[in-house]
């Protein structure tokens, strides 16, 4: 009897140690890449075997939280009262304002963990990710458990815990703010709800002052904080009015109460909600100051601007190439929610909740009372005799009221959680992660409320039970499988190529040499070879996209050097300096086009007699766009993300500033299989690209079939690199609209196939051609091979 109440007592506690051991490990286990055959295994880690962050965010927040054990403060200077970091968007750089508690909790970690053991940085942010992201299940089982059971506890702790959207953003290596973004939600929201539910004053107020912390502390961790608050907000003003609607007695008459004080204390869901929003702007006040809480609340409302593909300006906005901010489809939202059972599951949760507030539905609850109360034999008669009775003081109807207004209370939150998340899938599919908590939670609630059923029409327990957890497996099929088969095939973006060369840039460059390179790996190249760079992940929407866009794109030399030696010696203020005298941005491009090739003389003549500007003027633009000191500066090319990128950075560095849009072009490229017959060398590659090589004679094109017959169409211009010396260049065809490139290293093939507006680009002439005929660009250092992945180019711009 003692074995069996001691089981009873800590079932709770066994169950969520489970369900966190479940999601822990099935995240833990990215970090030894079991997605990577063990030969290339190493090439993915560092020296002491821990892998390389997964995701290049993951190395702004490494680069914040070694700068704060450094010396106490994000950035590298305080300017005016504030946090700046110059190493992001050189040479201004920018605020380093940024939500502090991933580097908090990190810098904590660290050194609690070294006062034990030692363990880097890095490692330390491989490890806190995967544990503070499971802890999300353990409010998501005792809240749900609270409404229904075990049963739905337990499966909305697995889908809390393995929902796709949060958990291919919080595994091991994923080193960013998401791990926050499940647990904080279910506190906040649920100490809220409890508050409402609870009985007696100091109940409440302990769980609406913890709501209000934790919405602070989660202030500090995502700066879409202030959702909860309106949700928060919106379920009370909606619960009360339903209640009001429905006649149940929520607020109760003032004439019942000896003065004001004692009627508001008295009045449950109102109290909450007063309660909660005078801590909330006490506590955020605090933090934020009182004009930083407003600007938060009101900023919310102009969140959907970023969809305009149109920025004040004529330059393009690259929100417009990042993939969390377009608006996912149908599939995409059932694919990130966990597959359509937990998500039918979870909308179904709120006609249910509603379905149990019929009158009809009293012995069902009293069924429920019984089984939590467990009266003793001696008194159950009289409970019995109670059912028929209505009084206020009767406990079985008590009950009853009280589980129908957490049933509408439940259902109210679901609804306008899931509205409101509805409503921002639509400008952008970040927010999918909050979107899945309510889906979560809702599929739990359905898998509670479906117990009755089962234990009313399967009489033997033991099948009941194996019924009811053979549910929860269905449920949570979906999202558990496709999380191990996710965390089973990571591999990282950063690899011994990439973090080789940012070592040997630290290393053999002076400490003032900007990075340049598209943005994406902006926060690698800061964090790693600690250099400042032209534009990273937090300053990519400027007109610096559409610059370096050009400066890859074009295939003129002195252009190219000229944009980049404007950038990385006096930032943006070449182009805006201009702008103020032309005040027209097209103008203004036109005439840096004309100048930056040419030397300062020139530029001055052309800026004079060409365009009117007074010698002054001229001289004011040229001391930006011709610097008489220039700063030192490197172009960083990978083969691994800039040719799959390429249709992003021609797409900006093609925009037509007249009419606002742009053009993307892509590469393909494919290591070729080649074979000696008879002294020709014959090339095929899965991207189509066919070509034979007999002595000096070379031809290729791109194969095809239709209507079973093959088919070779040729390229436009065919070029043909053999171990860094170009051995053809020649037009194939005046009217082909693709060309070919063959790239020949220790006898090995890449074929790439491309448009033939890159054919010529500088991209192309840097990283396929081996900067044949530039005189502006030199080689400083190269990693791997052109024709792997893995091929890094480091170059001088002179």
């Amino acid at each position: 009897m003692i074995i069996e109440w001691n089981l009873s007592k800590f079932k709770p506690v066994i169950i969520i140690i489970l369900i966190f051991s479940i999601v822990f490990f099935l995240r833990v286990q990215s970090a030894y890449l079991p997605g990577v055959s063990g030969d290339i295994k190493p090439y993915f880690q560092d020296q002491s075997g821990i892998p390389y962050f997964s995701e290049i965010d993951s190395y702004y927040n490494y680069r914040m939280t070694q700068d704060y054990l450094d010396h106490g403060y994000l950035g590298d200077l305080i300017i005016d009262g504030n946090s700046w970091d110059l190493h992001s968007y050189y040479p201004s750089g920018r605020p380093a304002i940024y939500p502090p508690l991933i580097v908090y909790i990190t810098a904590f970690t660290y050194k609690l963990v070294n006062s034990l053991t030692k363990m880097p940085l890095n490692g330390v942010a491989i490890w806190i990710v995967p544990f503070i992201a499971s802890l999300a299940v353990i409010p998501a089982y005792i809240f749900i458990r609270k409404i229904t059971n075990d049963y739905g506890g337990i499966t909305a702790g697995i889908l809390i815990g393995t929902v796709p959207a949060y958990f291919t953003h919080t595994f091991a290596g994923f080193f960013d703010t998401d791990m926050f973004n499940m647990i904080f939600p279910l506190l906040i929201v649920g100490f809220f709800i409890t508050s409402i539910l609870a009985k007696d004053l100091k109940s409440k107020s302990i769980y609406l002052l913890l709501s209000s912390i934790f919405l602070l502390v989660y202030s500090m961790a995502w700066e879409g904080w202030w959702y909860l608050f309106y949700l928060l907000f919106g379920t009370a003003v909606v619960y009360l009015i339903s209640n009001y609607m429905l006649e149940i007695k929520t607020i109760k008459s003032f004439k019942d109460y000896s003065n004001a004080f004692k009627w508001f204390i008295g009045q449950p869901a109102f109290f909450s909600l007063i309660a909660f929003v005078a801590l909330s702007i006490i506590l955020l006040s605090l933090y934020l100051g009182p004009f930083g809480f407003i600007d938060a609340l009101i900023r919310s409302f102009g969140a959907s601007q970023l969809h305009n593909s149109i920025q004040s300006t004529s330059y393009p906005n690259v929100y417009v190439s990042v993939a969390e901010l377009k608006t996912p489809t149908f599939l995409d939202i059932l694919g990130k929610v966990g597959g359509i059972i937990p998500f039918v599951f979870g909308i179904l949760s709120i006609p249910w909740l509603l379905r149990k507030l019929k009158p009809g539905k009293t012995k069902e609850d009293l069924k429920t009372y019984k089984k939590k109360t467990k009266p003793e034999k001696n008194s159950r008669k009289k409970i019995e005799t109670n059912e028929e009775k209505t009084g206020q003081n009767n406990p079985v109807n008590s009950h009853i009221v009280k589980v129908r207004k957490s049933h509408l209370l439940y259902a109210i939150l679901l609804a306008i959680w899931l509205l409101i998340m509805a409503f921002a899938l639509t400008q952008g599919s970040r927010f999918l992660e909050q979107f899945s908590i309510p889906v979560a939670l809702g599929a739990g609630i359905s898998v509670g409320l479906m117990e009755p059923y089962f234990a009313k029409h399967i009489k033997n327990t033991r099948y009941c039970i194996i019924s009811l957890l053979l549910l929860i497996a269905l449920v949570a099929y979906g999202p558990v499988s496709s999380s191990y088969m996710f965390s089973n095939s990571i591999c990282s973006n950063v690899d011994d190529s990439m973090y080789n060369s940012l070592t040997w840039i630290k290393d053999n460059t002076p400490q003032n040499t900007v990075i340049t390179s598209w943005w994406d790996f902006g926060h690698l190249f800061t964090a790693v070879a600690d250099r400042p760079v032209t534009f990273d992940g937090g300053s990519q929407n400027t007109p610096r996209a559409y610059w370096v866009g050009k400066a890859l794109l074009t295939n003129n030399e002195n252009l190219s050097a000229g944009i980049l030696r404007m950038l990385t010696s006096s930032g943006d203020q070449g182009y805006l300096t201009l702008e103020n005298y032309t005040y027209n941005t097209a103008k203004s491009v036109e005439i840096l086009d004309k100048i930056l090739p040419v030397d300062k003389q020139a530029a001055q003549i052309i800026l004079t007699n060409n365009y009117n500007l007074t010698l002054y003027q001229a001289q004011n633009v040229l001391q930006y766009t011709h610097p008489a000191n220039l700063t030192p500066h490197v172009l960083l090319l990978n083969n691994m993300y800039l040719l799959s990128k390429s249709y992003w950075w021609s797409y900006f560095g093609s925009w037509n500033l007249q009419n606002n849009t742009g053009k993307g072009y892509s590469y393909s490229a494919q290591q070729a299989v080649s074979q000696q017959v008879n002294g020709i060398t014959a090339i095929t590659a899965q991207n189509g690209i066919v070509a034979k090589i007999n002595g000096t004679q070379t031809v290729a094109g791109f194969q095809y079939e239709q209507n079973n017959q093959t088919h070779i169409l040729e390229p436009h211009k065919l070029i043909l690199v053999q171990d860094g010396n170009i051995t053809v260049n020649k037009i194939v065809s005046s009217y082909s609209s693709f060309s070919i490139i063959l790239v020949k290293e220790n006898n090995n093939y890449l074929a790439v196939i491309l448009n033939k507006e890159l054919e010529d680009s500088m991209f192309t002439r840097l990283y396929l051609t081996n900067g044949a005929g530039l005189s502006k660009f030199k080689l400083l250092h190269k990693e791997g091979k052109i024709i792997d992945q893995y091929g890094v180019l480091v170059w001088n711009v002179s």
